[in-house]
């Protein structure tokens, strides 16, 4: 089957209709992401398809939907013409309409098939004729999305035995094994039941048989424990050398792991050391104290300056008294010495006795009369008038003196405040300020704790996307890893424990054939009266080596088929890695009748981490070698159809890689991003033409139309052009 052409009308991008030619070697559809790479490849997989009717909405184009006027009919379709023994067409198709309220219905579902027979065009059901041309087994090793499903062994346990039925004779060989195996068995019984009843050796084949059921019995058990042993011996051995081959990832992963609970224990920490009630404490913790020590600082300047202005004070006040003092103690000095004699007191005569005298106009000192407007009458009225200004002047006197004896600060207010500011300097401001000085000591651990919980969740951050990048880049979980590596020890024991039980089982099942060969032979020796028995016995003998016969040889067509799609993988490596280390492919069966592929030095080393575009051209190798052996038995070649399969290649090993692929005589259809170079300052998208103009294959470019609204999907068309 050789593809000629691809139509596909209306499927998602593919706005229209789009038609690619395709040649009979390399094809090569260029494209960047986002152009249709894809969906090209997701068209043929829907054309393909035959499990039913799918007619999805959604693989409707949205720009042709966007245009459709209500009641509006389309359709969407994908068709290829091959050629397969003649011209061949087949073609799946709906019609989409849309409705008065916008909503759209898809029906008339086709799938038919178009036989050319050069005078006539015959329709046919495109499901019965795809499965004629391109049968469901054939496509499964024919069509590939990506790098991940190229080993065919590891996507399905059954990939093996399906490959052996279909290009072996593996089923010929069941049904003859089957067949043989139930003549043995019968021929047994029947030679078995002649000789029980044969009188002269009637007790030996009865005894003979009962240790044959027995032994037999015992194999059978063997057997059965023996392969569980070996299936659980395979799994552990799968198991430990995927933990081998991901041994600097899982020991990286185990670092990564430990740091990230360490970072948690921290951070959990942090959180609580970080974590702090201010308004409780406010109180609780009498953080209002904390400005205390630079308060009493200013109240204790305050109240040592109002102490020495009260002292400078006192000192002027004592200083003016004891001037005042001494001014009137020298005027009295001076009096003193100015008058002969020693005048009366101010307050002899007294006031009453001078009033009489002056009413009496007599002096009662004297004697002597004193009469108005006499020198002794103004005397004794200038007396009264200095006893009463004496009086006044002493009742001012006494005044001043009580007020020049009153203190300046009367009050102690400001030795009360010098009283307190003592106290509050001693011990209290020592205890505050401890409380002040614990605060922010508190507050600077808590900014600090603060910095570095920011810091840990960063690092932690750091760690998880590091640890995820690590998983995804080996294809592994973390719970595989999790497990894996805690049971390690204990993998490592049961694998053990199970080795040496098979190794015990073998023993013992080797002792048992014996065992059961030995009475066997002593059966088929047993020398029976009647010839009849004897004509049993030996069509028993040839029934059983035939049996064995084919058994050993479904066994070796196996081994054969592996070996036959060995070589020829490794004509493909050596082609495909021209001028670069390539290996050897090795395809081992393995305990459940699949297969692995591996890659071995010549020196007969394994390779247990080859790099990607190594892995991916192995693969590929194995692939062809599927392809090119079912040319050879099916008298028929097939396309190998790939989407984006390499992604690991570098610049080099994607010229090589085409170079040779282009050299090969096989249909090869290849979508991928290769050979498109992209201007990082631009953007602009370039073909690698110095590349492209040296091969010879077909090659088409994909690419939005532009312009387009990066959000509306609508606007989006896919365009095919064939630039070679």
């Amino acid at each position: 089957m050789i593809i000629k052409d691809i139509k596909i009308r209306n499927f998602r991008s593919y706005y229209g209709d789009n038609c690619l030619s395709l040649s009979k070697g390399l094809t090569l559809i260029i494209g960047d992401n986002g152009d249709g790479k894809t969906t090209l490849y997701e068209a043929l997989e829907w054309l393909f398809d035959t499990t039913g009717e799918n007619k999805k909405e959604s693989h409707v184009s949205e720009k042709r939907k966007a245009e459709l006027e209500p009641a509006e009919i389309d359709e969407l379709s994908v068709s290829i013409t091959f050629e397969h023994d003649g011209e061949k067409e087949i073609k799946k198709s709906f019609t989409f309409e849309k409705s008065l309220d916008g909503s759209f219905r898809t029906r008339d579902f086709k799938f038919i098939g178009y036989i050319n027979t050069g005078a006539e065009r015959i329709s046919v059901p495109g499901d019965r004729l795809l499965n004629q041309c391109f049968e469901t087994v054939i496509r499964n090793y024919c069509m590939f999305k990506g790098e991940e499903q190229l080993n065919v062994f590891d996507n399905d346990d059954n990939a093996l035995k399906i490959l052996v039925e279909t290009f072996s004779g593996f089923k010929q060989f069941d049904k003859l094994v089957e067949m043989t195996t139930n003549f043995d068995q019968k021929s047994a019984n029947a030679a078995n039941r002649e000789l029980q009843n044969d009188k002269k050796v009637s007790n030996q084949a009865k005894e003979l048989n009962a240790q044959l059921s027995d032994v037999t019995n015992d194999i059978n058990s063997i057997k059965t424990e023996l392969n569980e042993k070996r299936i659980s011996i395979s799994e552990f051995t799968t198991k430990l050398e995927t933990l081998e081959k991901n041994q600097e990832t899982s020991e990286r992963y185990q670092e990564i792991k430990e740091r990230i609970k360490g970072l948690k224990d921290k951070k959990a920490k942090l959180i609580v050391q970080s974590s702090c009630d201010y308004s409780t404490n406010l109180l609780d913790e009498q953080w209002i104290l904390r400005s205390f020590p630079s308060i009493i600082k200013e109240f204790s300047s305050k109240v040592s300056a109002l102490s020495k202005e009260k002292r400078r004070l006192n000192k002027l006040e004592t200083e003016r008294r004891a001037k005042e003092a001494g001014e009137r103690e020298a005027i009295s000095k001076i009096q003193k010495t100015i008058n002969d004699f020693v005048p009366l007191p101010w307050n002899l005569p007294d006031k009453e006795t001078m009033q009489e005298m002056i009413d009496a106009e007599v002096c009662k000192v004297c004697g002597r009369p004193a009469p108005k407007g006499t020198e002794a009458y103004e005397f004794m009225c200038n007396k009264l008038n200095e006893y009463l200004a004496h009086v006044a002047a002493e009742a001012n006197k006494k005044v001043e003196k009580v007020e020049d004896e009153m203190p300046l600060f009367p009050n102690a207010f400001i030795d009360e405040l010098h009283t307190r500011q003592i106290r509050l300097s001693g011990e209290t401001e020592q205890e505050i300020s401890k409380i002040a000085t614990n605060i922010s000591e508190r507050l600077e651990f808590v900014e600090k704790r603060k910095a570095e919980l920011s810091e840990v969740e960063k690092q932690l951050q750091e760690l998880e996307s590091e640890q995820n990048d690590l998983l995804v880049q080996s294809g592994l979980s973390a719970e595989f890893f999790d497990k894996n590596i805690s049971d390690l020890k204990g993998l490592f024991e049961t694998k053990g424990r199970y080795e040496k039980r098979v190794s015990e089982l073998e023993t013992t099942l080797k002792f048992k054939e014996e065992r059961r060969t030995e009475i066997q032979n002593k059966l088929s020796q047993l020398e029976p009266t009647s010839s009849m028995t004897k004509v049993y016995q030996r069509v028993h003998t040839a029934f059983e080596k035939i049996s064995k016969a084919f058994s050993n040889a479904k066994e070796q067509n196996i081994n054969n088929f592996l070996q036959m799609l060995e070589t020829e993988s490794n004509v493909y490596l050596q082609k495909l890695n021209r001028n670069d280390f390539y290996g050897i492919i090795r395809i081992r069966k393995t305990i459940n009748n699949s297969a692995r592929i591996e890659l071995y030095s010549e020196n007969n080393v394994r390779i247990e981490n080859p790099n990607g575009a190594l892995k991916t051209t192995m693969y590929m190798s194995v692939l062809f070698a599927v392809s090119r052996i079912t040319t050879l038995k099916r008298e028929q070649d097939y396309p190998l159809i790939f989407d984006a399969p390499t992604s690991s290649f570098g610049g080099f090993k994607e010229d090589t890689f085409y170079n040779v692929l282009d050299t090969i005589d096989k249909q090869c259809i290849i979508v991928t991003k290769d050979l498109l170079d992209i201007d990082k300052t631009t953007g602009e998208k370039k073909l690698d033409f110095d590349v492209i103009n040296k091969l010879s294959c077909s090659v088409y470019r994909i690419e939005k139309v532009e312009p387009f609204n990066d959000k509306d999907l609508s606007t989006i068309q896919t365009v095919i052009k064939q630039v070679k």
